[in-house]
């Protein structure tokens, strides 16, 4: 059985997949098994799968008809063997020894997930960075909500920048048909309190890709796709008091300013479609609890109680 298993869904990727799988493929760390979820793709990526899983026997493919990220990282999971998951999206990389220091860190540490952070990249540079693991800086807790989405050792919210013991995604799956689909399941993770070893070390390569989910056009279903994933967690942390303040504190008013600036950059065809949701959005917050001036700019905190009221 593989150590690792890396998920990998696939979609209409041909331009950044090879530089994707590559940088697998160059691990310094090899215990491990590639699930190539291709959901549906109709460009050449299914071929560059075939390529690479022809030359090497740890390249797993299945093939879906389209049913979004969420659906085929879901799917990868099922067809797991490894110990560890982690995920890795089609058109990002990693740098070379990414595998074997979050392996390293959670043996050593017995710990259940283990994170990292990431930089930004151009989907053109080959990862090649070498790190002494004896000086990376790290810090152990049983509860890796608590540090935050900001400060040196920050938790981000997404899914690719995390080592999983299979067992701690046990009735978490991401869910399906939605755009931002990493938060919630982030979140629903770290409410587990899985002891965890948090670093800062840049190894996942994030790609600016134009064509990416969270660089589409703007759009009502974006806003409620928010809501809903918002509300999902609503549910899982309503009876849990604490750890629902400081989500309230810490990470709401981090995706309320997404939502805000989405609605204001807006096309003027859809933006009061847009507002009239989102007001919508805060108004269900409101009442269930979920908003606060606290964490928020003034401005903004403004702004949101005008779009309650229905000013828009």
């Amino acid at each position: 059985m593989p150590k690792i298993s890396i998920i990998v869904p696939v979609y209409n990727v041909e331009k950044y997949l090879s530089r994707c799988l590559d940088s697998v493929l160059a691990q310094t760390f090899d215990d491990f098994e590639i699930i190539c979820v291709n959901d549906g793709s109709v460009d050449c990526s299914g071929k560059i799968l075939n390529k690479f899983a022809a030359k090497d026997d740890r390249v797993k493919i299945i093939t879906q008809r389209n049913g979004g990220l969420s659906v085929a990282r879901n799917n990868g999971v099922l067809s797991a063997k490894g110990e560890y998951i982690y995920f890795l999206d089609s058109d990002d990389a990693i740098q070379p020894q990414t595998l074997e220091i979050l392996h390293t860190l959670s043996q050593k540490h017995s710990a259940d997930l283990v994170t990292i952070d990431y930089a930004d990249s151009d989907g053109i540079e080959i990862p090649n960075k070498n790190f002494n693991l004896s000086k990376i800086k790290y810090k152990v807790t049983n509860k890796p909500l608590f540090c935050g989405c900001s400060g040196k050792y920050r938790v981000p919210v997404s899914a690719c920048t995390k080592l999983y013991k299979k067992e701690l995604l046990h009735g978490i799956e991401f869910i399906p048909n939605i755009h931002f689909e990493d938060y919630p399941h982030t979140y629903a993770v770290l409410l587990k309190h899985p002891k965890s070893v948090v670093t800062n070390i840049p190894l996942y390569l994030y790609t600016k890709n134009i064509d990416s989910i969270s660089n589409q056009k703007a759009s009502v279903k974006q806003i409620k796709d928010y809501h809903q994933g918002i509300s999902y967690l609503y549910e899982r942390y309503k009876d849990r008091k604490k750890e629902l303040r400081f989500l309230i504190k810490d990470f709401m008013p981090i995706i309320l300013k997404h939502q805000l600036g989405r609605c204001t950059r807006a096309s003027s065809d859809i933006k009061p479609f847009m507002f009239k949701a989102f007001s919508e959005e805060l108004r269900d917050l409101n009442q269930k609890g979920l908003f606060s001036w606290r964490g928020h700019k003034i401005g903004r905190y403004l702004k949101y109680r005008r779009l309650i009221k229905g000013c828009f």
